[in-house]
């Protein structure tokens, strides 16, 4: 799912991204997409689970990944009507 980019970068702009916790640099890729993370099961993979929804962002020198939630960064919509678009 693409995401309004406008209201990510307003969202990283006031939390101020940090420098990379591995490499020290200052230089992020950010992805224009939602993901989904969902519980880890080693019989398979779990229907029905707990997802969330998620913006990675990555250091272009090394490879450090973040996750932005998507729901509490308002970059998706949760209402019953966009759930059904």
């Amino acid at each position: 799912m693409n995401i309004d980019e406008n209201k990510l970068n307003l969202f990283l702009t006031e939390k101020n991204i940090p420098i990379c916790q591995l490499c020290g640099h200052n230089n992020w890729g950010v992805s224009p997409k939602i993901f989904q993370l969902f519980e880890f099961d080693r019989n398979g993979l779990t229907i029905g689970g707990p997802t969330y929804p998620v913006v990675p962002i990555s250091c272009n020198h090394c490879g450090n990944t973040l996750f932005i939630n998507a729901i509490i960064a308002n970059l998706l919509d949760t209402t019953d009507n966009a759930a059904k678009e």
